[in-house]
């Protein structure tokens, strides 16, 4: 009896001490380095840097805007897009970071009525990186996208293209109509805008026009209407106006311009015209539509190169403008940014 005891006494202490063990254990788990709430701000530029830096890769080659005199990077002349990772990259990069991100923010303003500024501009931007990647692959996940965390949705369905315009054309709408003058906006954390609600109103109906004119194919009719709303508002008619990141040329990589370094790390580490072990160039095509056009950005974006030296040479611009921007290839470095082209 006294040896029950013993062992019955002997089991409660011990459980009575492992209970003890857990005080502490659910702060030990928790990431001194990660906030349990989202900062609408801070992921909003993110989203921006994310959103310009994804087109890169996908957006070029497919156009004869690039050749290559070897057989490894051929598909640039020849309207072939299959090679190596570049048919996806901007699919499945998209989903976990841009789309992500600006649904995370867009949750995380939409309760609060005094954010209604920075609300619109957050519907705006993901208009239009929704924009993008349908743009480049056709019917994509687009209403039940990036919801697995929220709605356990982990196999989305895929929309339709001309649904999907349909819709962004609506959600332009909308966020243009949610502009309040009196109310805050993103101020230093829009990379884009600065916050500025007039060049967000032009961006949207800019945006609207062109999404208005995707949309000939599939309906006439309500493609006209919306180009015409389009139109009535306000467009972006000056330099001014124009949408674009200003990259830095210190500081963290992300902060500098993504398209320098894929050209750097890919094809142009020496950046002397010669030592491109993927054998790429402008194209033919490209180049003689440029002369044949009298286009006065052919020395801006193309240079020859002498015995090493280049001829000719001219500054590059530090910003990125939201549609692919056609690089120099041959003297890119990591500080240095592409030249803008027109929304």
């Amino acid at each position: 009896m006294k040896n029950r005891l013993y062992k019955f006494t002997y089991c409660l202490l011990a459980l009575c001490t492992l209970q003890s063990c857990d005080k502490g254990l659910e702060e030990l788990n928790i990431n001194p380095d990660a906030s349990s709430t989202v900062s609408p701000d801070f992921v909003f530029t993110k989203a921006q840097y994310d959103a310009v830096g994804n087109m890169i890769t996908g957006l070029q080659g497919t156009m004869q805007y690039t050749t290559s005199y070897n057989d490894v990077a051929s598909w640039g002349s020849k309207y072939i897009f299959n090679q190596g990772t570049a048919p996806y990259t901007v699919f499945s990069n998209a989903y976990p970071n841009e789309i992500n991100e600006i649904g995370e923010v867009i949750r995380a303003l939409e309760k609060d009525p005094l954010l209604v500024n920075k609300l619109a501009i957050a519907k705006i931007w993901r208009a239009y990186s929704f924009s993008k990647i349908t743009d480049l692959y056709g019917d994509i996940p687009y209403k039940q996208a990036a919801q697995g965390y929220t709605q356990s949705i982990f196999k989305p369905t895929y929309d339709a293209q001309k649904d999907i315009y349909a819709d962004i054309l609506s959600e332009l709408e909308k966020a243009i109509a949610l502009f309040d003058a009196t109310k805050s906006t993103f101020g230093a954390a829009d990379l884009i805008y600065g916050g500025d609600i007039t060049k967000w109103k032009k961006f949207a109906y800019s945006l609207m026009l062109r999404m208005g004119m995707r949309m000939t194919k599939p309906d006439v009719a309500l493609a006209e209407t919306w180009v015409k709303k389009a139109i009535a508002g306000s467009l972006i008619t000056e330099d001014a106006d124009i949408a674009k990141i200003v990259y830095l040329s210190s500081g963290q990589v992300i902060n500098q311009n993504p398209l320098a370094y894929w050209m750097l790390n890919s094809d142009y580490l020496k950046a002397d015209g010669v030592s491109n072990p993927e054998g790429g160039k402008y194209h033919e095509t490209f180049i003689n539509y440029l002369k044949k056009t009298n286009d006065p950005r052919l020395p801006v974006l193309s240079v020859v190169y002498v015995g090493g030296n280049p001829v000719r040479t001219l500054a590059f611009r530090k910003e990125c403008l939201l549609r692919f921007p056609i690089p120099n290839h041959l003297i890119l470095s990591p500080t240095q940014n592409p030249i803008r082209t027109q929304f």
